[in-house]
């Protein structure tokens, strides 16, 4: 016993040294080079968003650990059929009456939930600078040309945005479970070769948090929308074709889809059922797929493909005013260049220097070249062709 508490002392102090030693070495770097205060706007950000995921996290757990303790031990609660023995005896439908009736249920509720928050707040610590660039954001004064919203949108607000969904959609999904194991361990569920049960209370609440999970989905599709504008379908980067005129609108159907969803999960409230909640899920996951997965792959292949160019010439356009103005190269001009077409020995001799420095082989079909002729793939290959300059005749020839 002696042993393994030391043990646990001295990998404690390891891991507080590796922390300190590189806190202390950040510090004193950023210190060096004359920014302190960038090193302690970090760590003062990176503490924020682990507090606030923390305590958010912890909140939502305990209540739903709460409350789904209080339901389950509430005089009106009923709990799911006893099943009979081979003798006929009517026994527990779960196993762990020691624990339900014996143990301190609210200090176990409040420890879990604080202990699953700090890992979700460690989780959620990289999403620091997201957060501050919300905070802190500017706008660009130049709108996108599909939405019409400022571009500082897309660099600042979206992506917090999209972390925040997150955190949610993760949040609700360990409430439920929390709540799922405390059901189960006071007998509002069971689950084993003979039965698969659940309370109504404990379908009650489980259709509560599958009605938020729902209405936070719908945002989730939402914020897709705009999503849309960071891909890359090998034409433009942005928009194309196919999302404007499939994608977006299938998600618009996807958000209704999931504003249904989850107002059939908190119908299920009263009805307590099986059948809403499998049915909402089916409605959402079943639609995302036949959706999202299946119908733009098409579109793209049956009528972008035969006239592709065409059909992308706006969003191309798009992606090269748009480009020009990030680089500030909106004021480029094409002028005419009076290139002579009739080569003469006369011109030749006069641009000697120039001629001579021409490279004698293209390295791109060489490269092609050499690969049809040369290579033996069980042996060897070749990866790349090098430009070169070498010393003949007194002079460097590539």
């Amino acid at each position: 016993m002696v042993g393994i508490f030391a043990l646990v002392i001295l990998v404690t102090c390891l891991i507080i040294l590796g922390l300190t030693s590189d806190f202390l070495v950040d510090w004193l770097w950023f210190g060096e080079i004359g920014y302190p205060g960038v090193f302690w706007t970090t760590i003062v950000a990176q503490a924020a968003t682990f507090c606030a995921a923390l305590v958010a996290t912890a909140l939502i757990l305990w209540a739903n650990g709460a409350l789904a303790d209080r339901f389950a031990r509430s005089p009106w609660a009923r709990l799911p059929e006893l099943r009979k023995t081979n003798s006929g005896a009517a026994t527990s439908p779960h196993p762990l009456q020691a624990i339900r009736h014996h143990s301190r249920w609210p200090f176990v509720i409040a420890c879990a939930a604080c202990l699953i928050a700090i890992l979700v707040g460690w989780g959620e610590v990289h999403n620091w600078s997201v957060f501050l660039r919300l905070l802190y954001q500017v706008p660009f004064g130049t709108p996108d040309p599909v939405y019409g919203k400022d571009i500082g949108f897309y660099l600042f607000s979206l992506p917090a945005y999209v972390a925040i969904k997150n955190w949610m959609l993760l949040t609700l999904f360990l409430s439920a479970l929390f709540a799922g194991a405390i059901y189960w361990v006071q007998g509002h569920i069971t689950y084993d070769a003979q039965r698969r049960s659940m309370s109504s209370t404990a379908i009650a609440h489980g259709s509560v948090l599958l009605a938020l999970f729902f209405a936070v989905k719908a945002w989730s599709y939402g914020l897709d929308r705009y999503l849309l504008l960071y891909g890359d379908n090998g034409v433009v980067v942005g928009a194309g074709y196919t999302d404007v005129h499939v994608r977006l609108p299938i998600l618009w159907v996807l958000v209704g889809l999931s504003i249904i969803a989850a107002v059939a999960a908190a119908a299920n409230v009263r009805a307590r059922s099986y059948l809403l909640p499998a049915g909402a899920a089916v409605l959402v996951f079943g639609g995302s797929f036949a959706l999202s997965a299946l119908i733009p792959g098409l579109f793209q292949r049956l009528v972008v493909k035969p006239d592709e160019l065409q059909r992308e010439k706006p969003y191309i356009e798009h992606n090269i005013a748009l480009t020009r103005r990030a680089y500030n190269l909106r004021q480029i001009s094409a002028k005419p260049f009076p290139a002579e077409q009739d080569l003469t020995l006369k011109a030749l001799e006069a641009n000697k220097a120039t001629i001579d420095n021409i490279r004698l082989w293209d390295w791109q079909p060489l490269m092609d070249a050499y690969a049809q002729l040369q290579e033996i793939r069980t042996y060897y290959k070749f990866h790349d062709v090098e430009v070169d300059r070498y010393w003949l005749d007194s002079t460097y020839q590539s």
